[in-house]
């Protein structure tokens, strides 16, 4: 398998992420120091409640372009070994992670929080802990993995659709949770939701739900996205 990365976009956001952090906490230093001088109470409350948004606007980034392993990283240590007609393409198209495969393409929508979490049908449920709550400060929310997705998979078609209007495209995909303290309980869900260790056999099992592209689909598709992640 071929992985193609935004590494610019990674790199970039990590600076930012660095840099709101560090400069979160010296509003917040700020914040303290003059919080001891009555007559600069309003400047002490002011740089408080700003030190902390942009320490938590810092903080979320860092999480998400800093800490290890990134989506991408995970993505593409569990699908090594997939040979090269399978490429992985990370921030580069309107979907954040595709992978171009023999059988279309597969829209990954990869979720990294820990805990209980819950999918009945449509609906999602991260049940409540201490853990979670005391070191909550920058932690991603889940939201609502299904919607997110199908966001994704539209964002897809309607993309290609403008290069390729021709052309009927197969898109699967799957929400993939890379966290390995995460608890999932799915019960009828419309969408795919696995560990990250099962990706790999989920992508083969294609083979009994899909037939094969046609090679000269294939090849279009992979001059295309190529194309888009060249630019990238």
């Amino acid at each position: 398998m071929r992985v193609f990365t935004n590494e610019k976009l990674i790199k970039r956001q990590a600076r930012i992420g660095r840099i709101a952090s560090v400069s979160g906490l010296v509003i917040l230093l700020i914040g303290m120091v003059t919080s001891f001088r009555p007559q600069w109470i309003l400047v002490s409350f002011v740089a408080l409640v700003s030190g902390l948004f942009v320490s938590t606007i810092g903080i979320t980034i860092a999480n998400r372009w800093i800490k290890e392993p990134r989506a991408d990283q995970a993505l593409a240590r569990e699908m090594k070994g997939l040979d090269d007609r399978h490429r992985l393409y990370n921030y580069l198209l309107p979907a954040e992670h595709v992978l171009l495969s023999p059988y279309g393409l597969f829209v990954l929508t990869v979720k990294r929080q820990e805990g209980e979490i819950r999918c009945q049908g449509e609906r999602w449920h991260h049940a409540f802990s201490w853990r979670r709550f005391l070191g909550g400060l920058g932690r991603e929310r889940l939201g609502n993995p299904t919607r997110e997705h199908r966001r994704n998979v539209e964002a897809m078609r309607q993309w290609l659709a403008r290069l390729l209007p021709e052309v009927e495209v197969p898109i699967e995909g799957a929400i993939v949770f890379t966290n390995p303290e995460v608890k999932l309980t799915i019960v009828d869900s419309p969408v795919p939701v696995l560990f990250v260790k099962k990706l790999k056999s989920f992508l083969r099992g294609a083979s009994k739900r899909h037939k094969k592209i046609p090679e000269a689909l294939r090849k279009e598709l992979e001059r295309v996205l190529g194309a888009e992640a060249a630019r990238g």
